[in-house]
């Protein structure tokens, strides 16, 4: 209401109001209503938009919100299509940002869009790449900074990368790791890889399940140690997840139990999974202590890459179930992991005897859950981290 009692409203209000409308329909797509096509939804509001903007209507002249709702709506989106139509939504962006001064690209425009193409598994990786390149040659030295390319740009790539279905771009995501911390290093790059660069290499090599997968992952955690002890990269810290990504690797790698590789013993799966969990056990600088996946990993490691036939193996299988179990450590996974380790008659004896579960009516051991093991066993597992849904 004005000066003299009538009510008007701020023209610029009137665009707010529908990009309400736009980023309504985007919550839409966060809660997963298949009922309508949700993102179509909102384009046609930034359609309408546009049409106004043609007829002279500055008031509703769509702005960056406009543009932004939209490229997430689709970005949210699980439509086959998405990836393509959230590129199209930020080629508009782009043509009217030439025309208009207060509309112009910004990083997280293309960090959506590139991670998207995580979804299109055929074509994703390539696409991918195209994105990056193109923001990193066109806006690389913008003197706008809202517009470079930056860190989670890069881990957009990586991530697309690291998580694609021809599982063969492990090679890739570590050069281009390696790249780029040259290129900040020499002052070439506003790019500074974190922790989550470094985390989508690890997985990468993780999912190739190779031989060298592990030799790869540890070689990746000692650059993240050399880092963080002699350039004061306190971010780069690892901690108890990452020296578990460690054991995971040993732990999907190509079966060797049966091969001869005395002569190369430091660099099997089990040499390096022995020097992971004994750095965990053990006092280090980084804090890390294992954890109920510690000991999983550990357990499937050992079934995959040591002779069932080895006088060592049931021994060292259970006495790392006695450590787990004293350590409080025992969850499903690490239950689920020892149990798939060991004789039925072993895994009785090592839980409390198959009598006493007998009598709660379980005389499979498949049936046996973590809830039917003493407190004590599993004091210490915390509960899984919940992680929220929607790109960033």
């Amino acid at each position: 209401m004005n000066a003299s009692g009538e009510i008007s409203f701020k023209p610029e209000r009137f665009l707010h109001n529908y990009n309400n409308v736009i980023n309504a329909w985007c919550e839409c797509e966060r809660n997963d209503n298949a009922s309508v096509s949700v993102s179509e939804k909102a384009e046609a509001v930034l359609d309408y938009l546009f049409e106004q903007h043609r007829k002279g209507v500055e008031a509703l002249s769509p702005n960056n919100a406009s543009f932004s709702l939209c490229i997430k709506s689709w970005c949210r989106s699980n439509r086959p299509d998405a990836p393509e139509r959230a590129e199209q939504i930020l080629r508009r962006k782009e043509v009217f940002a030439k025309e208009q001064s207060n509309v112009y690209i910004s990083a997280p425009d293309y960090n959506q869009v590139i991670a998207k193409w995580r979804d299109a598994q055929v074509n994703g990786p390539d696409r991918a790449r195209r994105l990056f390149k193109e923001m990193d040659q066109n806006y690389g030295s913008a003197a706008e900074l809202k517009a470079r390319p930056n860190t989670v740009t890069f881990n957009s790539l990586l991530d697309v990368l690291a998580k694609s279905k021809s599982r063969d771009l492990a090679s890739e995501c570590e050069e281009l790791l390696k790249q780029r911390n040259e290129l900040f290093k020499e002052g070439k790059s506003t790019i500074l890889p974190d922790i989550i660069s470094y985390r989508s290499c690890i997985d990468a090599w993780i999912r190739q399940w190779q031989k060298d997968s592990p030799q790869k992952v540890e070689a990746l955690v000692k650059d993240m140690i050399k880092k963080y002890s002699m350039e004061g990269r306190k971010d780069l810290r690892p901690d108890a997840d990452i020296f578990n990504l460690v054991l995971k690797a040993c732990a999907h790698a190509t079966v060797t139990w049966h091969e001869d590789i005395e002569k190369e013993a430091n660099d099997t799966p089990i040499s390096i999974a022995n020097r992971t969990f004994a750095l965990l056990k053990g006092k280090n600088e980084f804090n890390a202590n294992p954890t109920h996946a510690t000991y999983a990993f550990m357990f499937i490691a050992y079934k995959f890459h040591l002779d069932f036939d080895n006088s060592r193996y049931t021994p060292l299988l259970l006495m790392l179930w006695k450590q787990c179990c004293n350590d409080g450590l025992v969850s499903q996974f690490a239950l689920e992991s020892f149990q798939d380790c060991v004789l039925d008659y072993q895994f009785w004896k090592a839980i409390g005897g198959q009598e006493r579960f007998a009598l709660l009516g379980k005389t499979d051991p498949k049936t046996i859950k973590v809830e039917d093991l003493p407190q004590e066993w599993k004091r210490n597992v915390k509960p899984p981290k919940r992680r929220g849904k929607g790109a960033k």
